[in-house]
């Protein structure tokens, strides 16, 4: 009996814990797009003075830029991945002390979701680390330009982090990623609901789709607004210029196109 009250008194720090953590990680996205909101107030941290006015020019906006979005995005990845593991972790161990199948196969089912949520925030590219949370790193990370040629590298390599930013900030309109969320919650809760005739599934499947929508609308989402403003500063990214060169090939020759 002091075994089971002692894992009943773990399971519910574990459930406000995880609570805690869904909702900070909701106020901290909009707190950390607030500040982000007020893009340079920090100094420039780059020598740009050896690049062409029209480089520097360019440079001083997307280094800023960047930077103040770095924010948003370690607070949106980090509280997610956090409250998914943690989530994880809840339903796994009450699971293991369910005392009916219907309320094992529940927190199964919940466990698998977690498990499937973090595994999309750690391992999935861009779909689950946002590019916000690099903020201007891969420019800085290359130091000081030393030719007009590295000024104009470096302006391309901050359009691209500017144009991925845009993209992501799009999914939460895009309806796949909500697609995908109902679908997932909605089949846990079928196999629950009739496979073990677990009455809690339906109310796992409306908590479930409500935390992953959370999760999809608190995205940084301010990538297409910073994409228009830099394309009505400075006009859009130029395109990547066209190359072509001879190369050998097997017994002949062929013709390599590049653009």
């Amino acid at each position: 009996m002091r075994d089971s009250l002692s894992w009943q008194g773990r399971c519910s720090v574990l459930r406000r814990a995880l609570l805690a953590g869904v909702l900070l990680s909701i106020s901290f996205s909009f707190a950390g797009a607030g500040r982000a909101d007020q893009p340079g107030s920090e100094p420039m941290p780059l020598d740009v003075s050896g690049c062409s006015p029209q480089s520097r020019a360019r440079l001083e906006w997307l280094v800023p830029r960047l930077e103040s979005r770095e924010l948003h995005g370690d607070i949106w990845w980090m509280g997610w991945t956090g409250a998914y593991a943690t989530g994880m972790v809840y339903e796994s161990v009450k699971a293991s002390l369910a005392d009916d199948d219907g309320h094992q196969a529940d927190h199964t089912a919940s466990a698998i979701k977690a498990l499937i949520g973090t595994s999309r925030l750690v391992w999935l590219g861009y779909t689950g680390r946002p590019t916000a949370r690099l903020g201007a790193d891969p420019l800085l990370d290359q130091g000081r330009p030393a030719s007009e040629e590295t000024c104009v590298a470096l302006v391309k390599h901050g359009e691209d982090l500017l144009q991925k930013s845009a993209k992501e900030s799009q999914q939460r309109w895009d309806w796949r990623p909500h697609a995908f969320n109902v679908g997932l919650n909605l089949a846990a809760a079928l196999v629950v609901t009739q496979a073990f005739h677990g009455g809690r599934g339906w109310r796992s499947l409306g908590t479930g789709i409500a935390v992953g929508e959370a999760m999809i609308f608190t995205h940084p989402w301010k990538g297409r607004s910073d994409l228009e403003e830099y394309q009505a500063a400075f006009g859009p990214p130029a395109p990547p210029p066209t190359s072509w060169n001879i190369q050998p090939y097997g017994a002949g020759l062929r013709l390599q196109v590049n653009f």
